[in-house]
């Protein structure tokens, strides 16, 4: 049982990093250990055949094994009822489900709209009686939207349903002092954090009680900073996490939190007639009953004729003979179709660089970490950058859009971020937001791994362009020598190119001016940079001509 008694502030599932991440995770569980004991050998047993996967991210072991299985699986995976560890370990009926991939949505949905505190699972005191994601729509819903800096300072502290009205109330009062702040929005923002932390720690600060796991480091600055610091990244995960419900979108220019305008009878539905307070358990077994089945939290598409309703707004013919999973899997295949739209919707508005202000802008949000989910809206706006040069045979996003048009998640593991085939090369291009050595250990692997699935079975060349806001010196090294060297595996000597984000910027920005129509002069310029790669020096050498090359690849 998790011990909350310390725990001022509502907590999210920070790992795996997203509910989607759960899926190949539990079913790599179940496969090879279902029916032990969840101990610490089969702990240790379970992430190293993770660690062997084509889906981790990463490349070093690590150090404390037994706690990075745990921390994968007794976290969101337990909590949300997808597996049962006790007396041994296995899939529940609503983890078998979700691995089907079949309605993930509503499968997340459901498991979201049950966690609790307090559970049985979760030892807190009395001042948490709440369901935290069921209050999330609430909040949005009655506010009308929510930004992360809002989610982080005022929806973190709805930990009983009775502080409802108190937290709408701090969110008007915030809002409207942010118009009178005469000073830079930063500023507003980094004062607020610092009055509701001293607020909410306050018995702690009165007692001089500023231990906190991250830091040795005692004095209530680091306190503070910290504490900000944790609350933002659970602002984060509750973002991500209800976002996978696909009730939750995000509003194109703000990024603000919104109810999916797709999905408004549907969320209307759920606060109509999910119960509200904490359900009373009187054993562990009954609350897993509860939490472990698949039918007991209804939603609109359960009702027959609420989901025929939906089916004929969105114009799909169906048979009335089919019964309601007929009807959902209609639903299902509809609403993919509607994504495919509104993805050509997407590439047809970027043409002739009509969103090129827009992509830039995006960039620049993306580095001062103003959007909601930097990795995803990086994914997403490389992807539209490209496909406004607009002279590729086809470019293909592998990350996952609402119903909205919205980005809903990157790409997945086992496959490229983005993948583009040009008339007589093709490209695959990988993204990241992470750094130093951990971008090194998170990449350097699949990346290679990705081109040569790619190169092993196309009949023409390939290229990769590996995206960082800065290319670490560890993923510079590591391609470097990788395109010097034939690798069976990888089909050859690979072609990775590294790029930061600013010079893509710069990349674009001189297709847009020197009208680029022709990709034959695109791939004579990775085959420039790939033959300097084996005659420089060393790496650093061959990234300088990389960045200086950039700004005029097409004169």
């Amino acid at each position: 049982m998790a011990n909350l008694q310390k725990t001022r502030t509502l907590f999210a599932f920070t790992s795996p990093r997203t509910v989607e991440k759960i899926v190949p995770e539990i079913k790599l569980l179940a496969d090879n250990f279902g029916g032990k004991v969840w101990n610490e050998s089969t702990q240790i047993d379970f992430f190293r055949d993770l660690f062997e996967s084509d889906f981790y991210d990463g490349n070093t072991m690590p150090d404390n094994v037994p706690l990075a299985a745990r921390d994968r699986i007794t976290r969101a995976p337990k909590a949300l009822g997808f597996v049962d560890l006790k007396p041994t370990i296995q899939l529940t009926e609503a983890g078998a489900k979700l691995v089907s991939g079949k309605l993930l949505h509503e499968t997340i949905t459901r498991q979201l709209l049950k966690f609790q505190l307090p559970s049985p699972y979760h030892k807190t005191t009395e001042d948490f009686y709440v369901k935290p994601y069921l209050e999330f729509l609430r909040l949005t819903k009655r506010v009308g939207s929510l930004s992360k800096t809002e989610v982080a300072l005022f929806f973190t502290q709805l930990t009983h349903i009775n502080k409802f009205e108190d937290v709408v109330q701090m969110i008007e009062e915030f809002r409207a002092d942010a118009k009178e702040f005469k000073g830079s929005r930063k500023t507003y923002v980094d004062a607020c954090f610092t009055k509701q932390v001293l607020k909410i720690y306050a018995d702690d600060i009165e007692k001089a009680d500023f231990k906190t796991r991250e830091s040795s480091d005692l004095s209530l600055q680091k306190f503070v900073k910290t504490k900000k610091s944790n609350l933002s990244d659970y602002a984060d995960a509750f973002l991500r996490y209800v976002r996978a419900t696909q009730l939750i979108t995000f509003e194109g220019k703000s990024f603000r939190a919104v109810i999916a305008p797709s999905k408004t009878e549907d969320v209307d539905f759920i606060l109509k007639n999910t119960i509200r307070n904490p359900t009373v358990f009187k054993t562990e077994k009954d609350f897993k009953a509860y939490l472990f089945a698949i039918d007991n939290i209804r939603l609109l598409t359960d009702n027959r004729d609420l989901l025929v309703q939906k089916l004929q707004k969105l114009k799909l013919t169906f048979s009335k003979e089919l019964d309601i999973e007929g009807l959902k899997d209609i639903l299902e295949a509809g609403e993919e179709s509607t994504k495919q739209e509104k993805l050509a919707e997407t590439a047809k508005r970027l043409k002739d660089y009509k969103e090129f202000e827009d992509i830039i802008e995006v960039f620049k949000q993306i580095s001062k970490r103003e959007v909601p989910d930097p990795p995803l809206y990086l994914e997403w706006n490389i992807w539209r950058a490209l496909v406004m040069l607009n002279y590729a045979k086809a470019i293909n996003g592998n990350f996952s859009i609402d119903l909205d048009g919205v980005p809903l998640n990157t790409a997945r593991g086992n496959m490229p971020d983005i993948e583009a085939e040009y008339e007589d090369f093709r490209l695959i291009v990988e993204v990241t937001t992470s750094t130093g050595n951990k971008q090194y250990e998170m990449e350097g692997e699949p990346v290679a791994r990705h081109f040569g699935d790619l190169q092993l079975k196309s009949d023409k060349p390939v290229y990769c362009l590996f995206i960082a806001s800065k290319i670490s010196e560890g993923s510079l090294a590591h391609f470097f020598n990788l395109n010097k060297m034939n690798t069976k595996r990888y089909g050859g000597k690979t072609r990775i190119i590294p790029i930061n984000q600013e010079r893509f910027i710069d990349f674009v920005t001189v297709a847009k001016n020197q009208n680029f129509n022709d990709s034959k002069r695109l791939k004579s310029y990775f085959d420039t940079l790939i033959e300097q790669n084996f005659v420089v020096e060393d790496e650093s050498v061959w990234f300088q001509n990389i960045e200086q090359s950039v700004t005029k690849w097409l004169y």
